[in-house]
């Protein structure tokens, strides 16, 4: 009752207030998030330098491969850390790759942008949303309404994976099926809980939480079987080497990866925009003096566009 009745003056006070009293509360909260971010961005470095080679991921500490110093509290700020370093170790001055900072720095942007566009708008980017009338950092985070932030987590979590599977890939590593098998757990898991994450739903006379579980399979299979197709394309995957097979695998395990936890029709809208990504990295890579490029990073990319725009893309291609 007493939930209800505040919900009831946020939306009398945000009728009354001009939208520009809200922007202080909501650039905190945004930043506060962005950073957030940015420090998963730093785990998520970790993970994919460590996991694929067998070690732990939390038993020691972020520490220099060259003369194994631990990286200091104050070094270890995302980006910012990187930019004080100058780019190098501050023990032994060996380079830092820019890559760290530039990862952090997209989680950062990434988690940042998003909650503006769905957390604070109460989930008006999803097709036939908003889900919730109260919008603002105030009235979504602060008193928390778990269904917007549930969505918002959700994203937050299928743009984390994306983003391991690329780095991985990008190192020509070979992700370890454990990785795959924790994404499918959680959208699973999520998929059964909360009933907002599916709004394109592929199936009827089903009930709601069922429908979402048989969305996350059949959306990773069909985006996996999209994936292969893709990879098999191009010469470098044809030629079935070693490295082909472990890039073959990475593709099949992003692409399952975002097709769970989007759902077969997302999934369909996605292939169209990771296709044309993948393109313009292959036309990259062909060039010799480029660094080799991973076609996952479209699939982050790409992902990330379908959920900002979800519906306008909705809209435009009706499924």
């Amino acid at each position: 009752m007493l939930r209800h009745a505040w919900h009831k003056g946020a939306v009398r006070r945000q009728q009354e207030e001009p939208l520009t009293a809200n922007f202080p509360i909501d650039l905190a909260t945004a930043l506060w998030l962005g950073f957030t971010g940015a420090c998963i961005g730093s785990f998520l470095n970790v993970v994919a330098y460590r996991m694929p080679l067998g070690m732990s991921i939390v038993w020691k500490p972020s520490h220099c491969p060259r003369c194994q110093h631990t990286i200091r509290a104050r070094d270890n700020v995302p980006v910012l850390g990187w930019l004080w370093l100058r780019g190098k170790c501050r023990d032994c001055a060996e380079p830092i790759s820019p890559r760290y900072a530039i990862v952090e720095a997209m989680m950062g942007a990434a988690f940042f942008v998003l909650a503006y566009v769905e957390l604070f708008s109460g989930g008006a980017n999803l097709p036939g949303g908003p889900i919730l009338p109260w919008t603002g950092a105030l009235d979504n985070v602060w008193n928390p309404l778990w269904p917007v932030i549930g969505v918002y987590a959700y994203h937050c979590t299928l743009l984390s994976f994306l983003m391991c599977v690329a780095l991985i890939d990008q190192d020509r590593r070979r992700v370890p099926l454990r990785l795959l098998l924790f994404a499918g757990v959680v959208a699973i898991c999520c998929a059964a809980t909360f009933e907002f994450l599916y709004p394109l739903r592929g199936w009827t006379g089903l009930s709601s939480n069922v429908q979402a579980i048989v969305d996350a399979g059949v959306g990773a299979f069909t985006a996996s079987l999209f994936g292969l197709t893709i990879v098999l394309l191009g010469a470098t995957a044809l030629r079935l080497s070693e490295q082909a097979k472990r890039h073959v695998h990475a593709t099949n395990c992003g692409t399952a990866i975002a097709g769970g936890f989007l759902g077969l029709k997302a999934a369909l809208v996605l292939w169209l925009l990771w296709g044309i990504g993948v393109a313009v990295v292959r036309l990259r890579n062909k060039k010799p003096e480029r660094q080799y490029l991973s076609i996952l990073w479209p699939l982050w990319f790409a992902s990330l566009g379908l959920v900002l725009f979800w519906q306008q893309i909705a809209d435009f291609l009706p499924l």
